[in-house]
C-alpha cells in the first residue's frame, strides 16, 4: 500500500509556492469566486506517483450555483497550477463565449443567464452540468456570442 503524505508533511517552500500559484489564479480571474477541488484519481503502483486532478470551480453568488471552469491533472500541485495558469492566459484567445438561459426545476420561476467559454456547445454543457443532476435543470437557450 502506498503511503500518502498530506500538506503538513510537505516542505514549507513547496506549500508557499502552491499558495502563490493559487493566488495567481485568483488574480487572473479577478472578482470570480473560485474553489480549488483537488482529488487523487489514480493511486498507481508503489513505484508510480498518484495522479492528482484539479477541478477549478466557479461559484455564482447571485444564484448560488457552482460550475466547472477547467480541469487539469498531473503528478503534483505545482505542475497542475502552472498548467491552469497557462490555460487561463490563453483560453480567451481559443474558445467561444456562450450564454445559457436556464432555470432550476424545483425553484423554477426566474430564468438565470450564465456565461461560459468553451471549445464547443458540448464543452459548455459539461461545464454547466458538472456534478449536477441534469433532470433538475431546464435550459431554454444556448447562444453563441459574437467575437469582440
Amino acid at each position: 500500500m502506498m503511503e500518502r503524505t498530506n500538506a503538513i508533511q510537505q516542505p514549507t517552500e513547496v506549500l508557499l509556492q502552491e499558495i502563490n500559484l493559487e493566488n495567481q489564479v485568483r488574480e487572473l480571474l479577478d472578482e470570480t469566486q473560485i474553489y480549488f477541488d483537488y482529488n487523487i484519481v489514480n493511486m498507481g503502483s508503489n513505484s508510480q506517483a498518484p495522479t492528482i486532478k484539479l477541478d477549478l470551480i466557479t461559484i455564482n453568488q447571485e444564484h448560488n450555483h457552482k460550475f466547472l471552469f477547467h480541469s487539469c491533472a498531473g503528478n503534483n500541485k505545482i505542475n497542475i497550477l502552472e498548467e491552469m495558469i497557462a490555460y487561463i492566459n490563453e483560453y480567451k484567445k481559443h474558445q467561444e463565449t456562450y450564454a445559457i438561459e436556464w432555470i432550476e426545476n424545483k425553484k423554477g420561476d426566474e430564468v438565470q443567464t450564465s456565461w461560459f467559454r468553451g471549445n464547443d456547445i458540448f464543452d459548455v454543457l459539461n461545464k454547466f452540468f458538472y456534478n449536477k443532476e441534469k433532470s433538475q435543470f431546464k435550459i431554454f437557450k444556448i447562444k453563441l456570442m459574437p467575437s469582440a
